[in-house]
């Protein structure tokens, strides 16, 4: 699921930075959409009973859609998806510098999954 999550949203970020440059309307309608995808996996990967994934996974996308609509509010459209799609991009980046835990958990007693 991280995989996943990582991939859409490196790749959402490329399509809205892009859109900034490029006039093609399909590069952010596919960097919001893969942006959905990314925090769809997230919110999904929160949680194991596949009933509340669907639940967490639908609340990350509808928060997700509130905050960049009240950004819209505030600045040009596109702008904004530069803005967001940096920062996933930023985000990616940080996600794959991180180094690993060697035990497999975050060591925080109660929240590792067995």
């Amino acid at each position: 699921m991280r995989v996943v999550a990582l991939g859409a949203a490196l790749a959402g970020g490329v399509c809205l930075v892009a859109h900034l440059f490029l006039d093609v309307d399909v590069l952010s309608w596919l960097g919001l959409g893969l942006l959905g995808v990314a925090a769809a996996a997230v919110g999904a990967g929160l949680v194991r009973a596949r009933w509340l994934a669907v639940v967490t996974a639908t609340g990350a996308i509808a928060l997700a859609w509130a905050v960049l609509e009240l950004a819209h509010d505030l600045a040009p459209d596109r702008a904004v998806e530069a803005a967001v799609g940096g920062l996933a991009s930023l985000c990616v980046a940080v996600a794959m510098l991180r180094r690993p835990d060697p035990a497999g958990q975050a060591g925080r007693p109660g929240n590792h999954r067995s």
